[in-house]
């Protein structure tokens, strides 16, 4: 092992009792409800199926399918208030760590604590058993008393805590001894049959009113047999799994209640820095800006995988912004110490923390999501791995095909949600005398997150980008190249928006759980070929 070894701990029946803390608000049933809300009934709904005696199709699917429950655990734990009666008991014993016999319908757990082992560093426990479809391989090939796999996985664990700790980042909270000890706690357990990785919670009782910060602990897959993983050897897949994972551990020590979609990912772009040769997320751009820029990017799909593919506009802001500490960097981190809810921290949720970086790196979010949009219809040229790894790219919104009996496009429209675009494309006809293009834009105004990015594409060289310089009230009109060597013009329409009425629309998924204030807003453009 890289660092200090394991030590083999007694049985935790043998040592001191495994005590749990309550889940977060276990207390007596608060307020004057006397059922539980919808949106709370329906995150305890979610999380049963995680842990159905068979995964369903639907339970796949809540868990994000085949990655990873934190998400779908973290969202029973924040609306837990809102559960009375039987619907509070269930998501007690869900909410629970494995040890605490629940997780399960009988209430037997994925583990039982008087047959739990649990092995030790200076950082972490790792827990396991050795019967029950949950037990890990007992192959001990130094003859330790320490499983092979469990030195494994407490080496994987280690690394990427040591990786995110040189990084710069907080480190995952102690908690209060409840695994034995104040060390985080690594859980083993046959996850992969209820067809998700791994998982990482927090069992502290977090008040909503501040601060929420809060410890960790986290479950992955006994063994990440090709049977129930098919993609990847089980080595990698313990590896990205830890690293997603252990970031969402990391994320909780500076704010539990951030926006889901942040979390989700910044912990997938994670995975891509710790472990680059393994490609997992790959899976996920046919759901990302990429393949979907009419569709807005700070939305968490609780029935899909978006938020996943979203790591990409971090990708992006790293390979622009790519100042490292410990190897990763910074500007993720940084923008994680922005939305620090611990006590001194500035809270500010998602996309605040991700607008105010960027200006202190001296430009704007409008900015640089309208350069991302327009980088993504060439994700091949755009990004370092994009032509290598095939990264798609969305068709256009519109075509036109100028010519010189149908010079003038007319106006063209699209109604933009935030945080989204839209493009047209207008190609040069065989035949067409003109050798220039006039672009027009009539947007809304910018104070509404409106922008423009022409690219003119030639049959030889790199396309040529120019941000249109908007009025306030978003009109330009701009010339450019159209001669016998220009191929196509695009012309991306882009609605960079961050305004919300923050806490009205809980179950959407968006920033603050609000509404937008600048959601289909009319854009228009129009082409004209100039002699």
């Amino acid at each position: 092992m890289r660092l200090k070894p394991l030590a083999l701990v007694a049985s935790l029946a043998v040592t001191a009792a495994l005590v749990v803390a309550p889940a977060p608000g276990a207390s007596a049933d608060p307020g004057p409800r006397t059922t539980s809300s919808p949106a709370a009934a329906r995150a305890l709904a979610d999380a049963r199926a995680l842990f159905a005696p068979a995964a369903s199709t639907y339970a796949r699917r809540a868990a994000a399918p085949a990655k990873d429950a934190t998400m779908v655990l973290h969202r029973l734990s924040v609306l837990r208030n809102e559960l009375r009666g039987d619907d509070r008991a269930a998501a007690n014993r869900i909410l629970a760590r494995p040890t605490d016999g629940a997780n399960d319908p009988d209430g037997s757990g994925y583990l039982h604590p008087e047959d739990a082992e649990r092995a030790c560093n200076d950082l972490l426990c790792v827990h396991w058993v050795d019967q029950t479809s949950d037990k890990v391989s007992q192959k001990d090939a130094d003859q330790n008393g320490i499983p092979d796999y469990v030195e494994t996985v407490a080496d994987v664990v280690t690394d990427v805590l040591d990786t995110y700790a040189a990084a710069g980042y907080r480190a995952p909270e102690p908690d209060e001894d409840l695994g034995g000890d104040a060390r985080m706690d690594i859980y083993l357990a046959d996850v992969g049959s209820q067809g998700y990785y791994g998982y990482c919670n927090s069992d502290q009782d977090i008040p909503r009113n501040g601060p929420h910060d809060g410890w960790a602990y986290c479950v992955l897959d006994n063994d990440y047999s090709s049977d129930q993983f098919p993609t990847n050897d089980a080595l990698k897949n313990l590896e990205v799994t830890a690293a997603h994972e252990l970031f969402h551990a990391v994320q909780f020590a500076y704010d539990y209640y951030e926006d889901a979609w942040f979390m989700e990912a910044t912990a997938t772009w994670a995975e891509d820095e710790l472990y680059d040769d393994v490609d997992d997320n790959l899976q996920y751009l046919s759901q990302s800006p990429l393949a979907r820029p009419a569709a807005s990017m700070d939305r968490f799909d609780y029935g899909g995988v978006q938020q996943y593919g979203d790591w990409i506009f971090f990708r992006y802001l790293t390979e622009h912004f790519p100042d490292a500490e410990g190897g990763l960097p910074t500007i993720v981190r940084s923008m994680w110490e922005r939305a620090d809810s611990a006590p001194g921290g500035d809270d500010d949720y998602s996309v605040q923390a991700i607008a105010h970086e960027l200006a202190a790196e001296g430009t704007s979010l409008r900015s640089v999501f309208a350069d991302f949009a327009d980088a993504n219809r060439r994700p091949g040229l755009s990004y370092e791995e994009g032509a290598a790894n095939h990264y798609p790219v969305a068709s256009p919104a519109g075509r036109t095909t100028l010519s010189s009996g149908h010079r003038d496009s007319g106006v063209l429209t699209r109604k933009v949600d935030h945080l989204a675009s839209s493009t047209f494309r207008f190609t040069r006809g065989s035949g067409l005398a003109a050798r220039t293009v006039k672009v027009q834009v009539d947007l809304p105004p910018t104070s509404r997150g409106s922008a423009a990015v022409v690219t003119v594409h030639s049959t030889s060289g790199q396309p040529e980008t120019t941000a249109l310089a908007l009025s306030s009230q978003g009109d330009a009109s701009k010339a450019f190249a159209f001669g016998s060597g220009v191929t196509y013009v695009e012309v991306t329409l882009v609605n960079a928006s961050i305004r919300y009425t923050c806490g009205v629309a809980p179950n959407a998924g968006f920033s603050c759980d609000g509404r937008s204030m600048d959601d289909n807003l009319r854009m228009a453009v129009r082409a004209q070929a100039v002699r």
